[in-house]
C-alpha cells in the first residue's frame, strides 16, 4: 500500500536517549507530520518513548557510521522536506514558527536552510553557536556523507540545490557534560581513524576534526600536529584553513607556545579576525609583556559581531574571557577596577548578555 506523502519529516538517530528524547519530539510537535526515529541499538525506554509519542521507528545495527544511520531514516521519509535533529536537541518556540513559515510554501522545495545550532546548558542564553545544514528537501540524490561528522551539504552542492543561511536556532545540549563530551570524542577519534586508514590519504576536514577530537580529549601536543596537517593540505578552502590556525593558536597558548602563537596573527585588518583568534593572539601578547596589543585586541574582541564561523564559539564567553583578562591585568595597580570588570563579567553570564566596550571602557577610565 502506497504510503501517504507528508509536508514535513522529521529525521532522527537515536540511542539511549530516553532522557531527552521526548523534549525533542515534543518542540516538533505541530510541526513536522512525519517523524522517524531510527534507532541504533538502544537498551533503555528510548524506542517505547518515540512510539508513544506517535513516531515511526527504523531498527538500525550500528556500524560506526552516522551516515549510514542518517540515511536509512531519509529512505523512510515521505515528506517533501526533511528536518533532522538528533535525540539531545530541541527547537525553541521561535524557531518552530520559522521554520513552519519556510515549509509551508506551496512551491516545490528547491533550497536547503543552514540553522543555528547552539551547545548550551543554560536552555540557549550561551553555548557555541555553529551553522548547519538541518533542513532541506527530500530528494533521492540528497544523502548523508562521512561516517562521522556527517554533512548533507556535499550531495546538495551537486545536485545543485543552493543553501541559504538563517537565523533559527536548534539548542543543542549533548555536550553540556564534559564526561559524556570525552566519551563520544573517544568514539570520534576511533571512527575517524579508520576513516583515515580507509582513505589511504589526508582529507582536511578529517584532520581538522581528528584535531578537535584529540584537543578535547586533553592531547593537546597531537592536536596541535592535527591542526597544523590541516592547514597545511593544499585542497583545504580558506575557510577550514583559518579555522585550523584558531584551533592551533589554542593549542600554542595552551602549551605556553606564545610566540609560536604570536607568529599565527593574520596579516589582514584585526576586525576581520574570528573573535577567538583576537583573544588568542590578546593572551599571547600579555604573555610576552605586549601589554598595549594585549588590550587593543581584547577590545576588538568585546567590540566584535557576531557571526557564525568555523570553529563555532560563545560570542558571549569569549567576550567575557576578554573582560576578565582586562580583570587580571589590572589587578595589581587598579584593584577597584578590576573588581569591576569581574562584576560586570558575572552580571552578563547571569543575563546570558555580551558585555559591551562602553561598560567595559567605562570601568577602565577609573584607573
Amino acid at each position: 500500500m502506497k504510503r501517504e506523502a507528508h509536508n514535513l519529516t522529521l529525521a532522527m538517530i537515536a540511542r539511549d536517549e530516553e532522557a531527552s528524547i521526548a523534549r525533542c519530539l515534543a518542540s516538533v510537535r505541530g510541526l513536522a507530520e512525519e517523524v522517524i526515529v531510527v534507532d541504533t541499538g538502544s537498551n533503555d525506554r528510548t524506542v517505547g518513548i518515540a512510539l508513544e509519542a506517535g513516531a515511526e521507528v527504523v531498527r538500525f545495527p550500528w556500524c560506526d557510521d552516522f551516515s549510514a544511520a542518517r540515511n536509512a531514516g531519509l529512505n523512510a521519509a515521505t515528506g517533501r522536506w526533511i528536518l533532522v535533529l538528533d535525540a539531545d536537541e530541541y527547537l525553541p518556540p521561535a524557531s518552530a514558527e520559522a521554520l513552519r513559515a519556510l515549509v509551508t510554501n506551496p512551491a516545490p522545495p528547491s533550497r536547503g536552510y543552514q540553522l543555528l545550532n547552539k551547545s548550551s546548558n543554560d536552555a540557549g542564553r550561551t553555548g557555541m553557536i555553529g551553522k548547519i545544514v538541518r533542513l532541506f528537501p527530500n530528494l533521492p540524490a540528497v544523502r548523508y556523507e562521512w561516517p562521522v561528522h556527517e554533512q548533507v551539504v556535499t550531495s546538495l552542492q551537486r545536485a545543485g540545490i543552493p543553501v541559504t543561511d538563517t537565523e533559527i536556532e536548534i539548542i543543542h545540549t549533548g555536550y553540556a557534560s564534559a564526561g559524556i563530551n570525552a566519551i563520544k570524542q573517544a568514539r570520534n577519534l576511533r571512527i575517524l581513524e579508520a576513516q583515515t586508514a580507509v582513505e589511504g590519504h589526508l582529507e582536511p576536514m578529517t584532520c581538522f576534526f581528528t584535531g578537535g577530537a584529540l584537543l578535547d580529549l586533553g592531547r593537546v601536543d597531537e592536536a596541535l600536529a592535527a591542526y597544523s596537517l590541516c592547514r597545511g593540505l593544499s585542497e583545504g578552502g580558506k575557510e577550514i584553513r583559518e579555522a585550523a590556525r584558531v584551533r592551533m593558536a589554542t593549542c600554542l597558548v595552551k602549551l605556553r607556545r606564545f610566540e609560536e602563537a604570536l607568529a599565527l596573527a593574520p596579516q589582514y585588518p584585526v576586525a576581520e579576525w574570528p573573535p577567538e583568534l583576537m583573544l588568542l593572539v590578546a593572551e599571547a601578547s600579555l604573555a610576552r609583556s605586549d601589554t598595549p596589543r594585549g588590550i587593543a585586541l581584547l577590545h576588538s574582541a568585546i567590540e566584535s559581531r557576531f557571526r557564525p564561523l568555523i570553529p563555532a564559539y560563545d560570542p558571549i564567553k569569549t567576550k567575557i574571557r576578554c573582560v576578565m583578562a582586562l580583570s587580571s591585568l589590572f589587578q595589581e595597580k587598579a584593584p577597584s577596577s578590576a573588581l569591576g570588570l569581574i562584576r560586570l563579567a558575572a552580571e552578563c553570564l547571569k543575563a546570558g548578555r555580551e558585555p559591551r566596550l562602553a561598560e567595559v571602557l567605562a570601568i577602565e577610565s577609573e584607573l
